[in-house]
C-alpha cells in the first residue's frame, strides 16, 4: 500500500499533462506555436514529475497498514 498523497499527485499531475496537451494543440491549430513551444516546455516538466511520482510509489510500499486509532472503527461481530 502506497502513500495515498502521492498517488493524489499523480493524478493531479495527469490532469494538468491533459490540459497542457489539449491546450498545445489548440495552439498548433492556431497557428501559435511560440505558445505552443512554451506549453511544450512545461509538459515536459511534468512528464518528469509524473515518472519521479510514479517511481516514489513503485518503491514506496508499507509492510502493515497505519490505521489512525482516533478513526477507526471496530465491528464487534467481526472481532468475535
Amino acid at each position: 500500500m502506497s502513500d495515498p498523497r502521492l498517488e493524489d499527485h499523480l493524478v493531479g499531475v495527469e490532469l494538468q499533462l491533459t490540459e497542457l496537451v489539449e491546450e498545445r494543440e489548440r495552439a498548433r491549430v492556431q497557428g501559435r506555436d511560440d505558445r505552443a513551444e512554451e506549453l511544450s516546455t512545461e509538459i515536459e516538466v511534468l512528464q518528469d514529475d509524473l515518472a519521479v511520482t510514479a517511481e516514489r510509489i513503485t518503491d514506496e510500499q508499507f509492510d502493515t497498514p497505519v490505521i489512525d486509532d482516533e478513526t477507526a472503527v471496530v465491528d464487534d461481530e467481526a472481532a468475535s
